[in-house]
């Protein structure tokens, strides 16, 4: 090699120094008994430890233990294929703080062994930024659910409205439709309610439709499906029940409702 070439390489050498000072991104270097030999100026902001206390210890004493196994399995895979790794973690910095960082190495073997040069970049806002937006979504997603639920649902009783029931008559036909068994419908109608209305006000007629709807929901069966299908009537469907059990539990929820419901 002559004198221009080393010259040129030196050139080049001086000028990946440099940046390597003044990149925003931490560089490291560790050799092959896996101990730090270098760290530029960016790694020391980031973890808060200096040049001078990181050389010769252990690149993963930064690494946060919770995630301590997580990166030594990443890093062996990476280093077995002989791949880079690239994996995003958290360390905890001189000052005990903790802070996201992306860990990315690259593994060099020569005739004096291996060293490993790797980056870390800190990205504890946008793992921020992440969590606020998964967390939002979240928000967004359990107000969407309960805004299906509430389009279903009768207000007053909280029993199914007349669409939540249609919902469940369509699915309920095609399953008796696959499976052969019938289903029996029932009407509930609350005699004279007008007359309630009328002598006592809305507040006791109000009252009554709660009332009638949770003892038709408290002696009925778990799997029969009960709506507010309109001002005083409740409509029941009753799976897998033929004529003669419908109208058994027809009575059984009328007299339940005459002994409890009382103005």
């Amino acid at each position: 090699m002559n004198s221009h070439s080393l010259e040129s390489l030196k050139g080049r050498l001086e000028w990946l120094q440099a940046i390597v000072q003044f990149v925003p991104i931490g560089i490291f270097q560790i050799d092959g008994d896996d101990k730090y030999v270098f760290v530029n100026p960016s790694w020391e902001y980031i973890t808060g430890c200096s040049l001078t206390k990181a050389l010769g210890t252990n690149w993963w004493e930064v690494v946060h233990p919770e995630d301590q196994n997580m990166v030594f399995n990443y890093w062996a895979q990476a280093e077995s294929d002989g791949k880079e790794l690239l994996v995003d973690c958290r360390i905890i910095t001189a000052k005990k703080q903790i802070r996201w960082i992306r860990l990315q190495t690259n593994f060099l073997f020569d005739d004096s062994g291996k060293s490993t040069i790797g980056s870390m970049e800190d990205i504890t806002e946008n793992k921020k930024s992440e969590a606020q937006k998964e967390k939002l979504i979240a928000e967004l997603m359990e107000v969407k659910q309960e805004l299906e639920i509430a389009s279903r649902t009768d207000p007053l009783t909280h029993l199914l409205n007349r669409r939540g029931m249609e919902e469940k008559l369509a699915s309920e036909h095609i399953r008796m439709e696959r499976s052969d068994k019938p289903f029996s419908l029932m009407i509930c109608d609350i005699d004279f309610f007008k007359k309630v209305n009328d002598n006592y006000g809305h507040d006791t007629g109000d009252y009554i439709l709660t009332q009638v709807s949770k003892t038709i929901a408290k002696y009925s069966r778990k799997q029969d499906v009960i709506c507010r299908w309109g001002g005083e009537e409740f409509l029941v469907m009753v799976p897998e029940t033929g004529l003669r059990g419908a109208v058994e539990l027809a009575e059984k929820l009328r007299k339940q409702v005459e002994n409890e419901v009382h103005i």
